[in-house]
């Protein structure tokens, strides 16, 4: 199992909302440092405290939103999967 397995849905093939998620994060960790990069460079205007105070709770939101989302989707995945395998046997 590696890594990349974050980014599979149940049926273990890659999904969009998993890799939206992953790259999402991603970018609001990296974003601190690419805009104080800038800031250094072109002398623009960049406050890190005020930026760290909302910093906590804006990655919490996007970490809980995504996954939020995706379990929803996996849990609708997997009811609809035990509802066609409980048919399957049914009576005509």
């Amino acid at each position: 199992m590696s890594l990349l397995n974050i980014f599979r849905g149940i049926s273990g093939e890659w999904e969009l909302g998993r890799v939206l998620w992953g790259t999402g994060g991603g970018s609001y960790v990296v974003t601190p440092v690419v805009l104080q990069a800038i800031d250094l460079y072109h002398g623009a205007h960049f406050d890190p405290a005020s930026f760290c105070g909302g910093y906590g709770a804006g990655l919490a939101a996007i970490l809980a939103a995504g996954g939020v989302g995706i379990s929803q989707k996996d849990k609708g995945v997997a009811v609809a999967q035990a509802t066609t395998t409980s048919d399957v046997g049914g009576t005509p």
